[in-house]
């Protein structure tokens, strides 16, 4: 029983880790598409950059908040790895797309958190019983 809290515990940080690490790649990500195409955003993109682990707060809290909830609600989640935690907390950030160009919200529809679960669920086959 323990073993298994311990292991719960063990996706958080990893969640935690890709929501901030999301925020600073997408900041990094707008600030080199403003570059390329010569445009002035109302916030310099190095500010962005400046404040983006501040920006990552919020990220970090509702991604925590929501994978809480859902491992109560839906007890058969799958337990990611390292990598899909990382990867699932990125997901959280998508809606940082739409700083990037409105245009790019879109992909909102394409990375987020029920896309990243439902692709997890559906990496390994389902096993198969013994006793059957």
């Amino acid at each position: 029983m323990v073993g298994d809290a311990r292991k719960q515990v063990g996706h958080y940080p990893w969640l935690l880790l890709g929501a901030a690490t999301g925020t600073v790649v997408l900041s990094v990500i707008r600030t080199l598409y403003y570059f390329a195409i010569d445009r002035q955003p109302e916030m310099s993109p190095m500010m962005f950059i400046l404040f983006a682990p501040i920006v990552a707060l919020p990220f970090m809290l509702a991604a925590a908040l929501t994978e809480f909830v859902a491992r109560r609600l839906l007890p058969r989640l799958k337990r990611p790895s390292r990598l899909w935690s990382l990867l699932i907390g990125a997901s959280y950030t998508s809606p940082l797309f739409g700083l990037i160009d409105a245009r790019m919200l879109v992909l909102c529809v394409l990375i987020n958190p029920v896309i990243m679960h439902v692709l997890l669920a559906l990496r390994e086959p389902p096993t198969r019983s013994i006793g059957r």
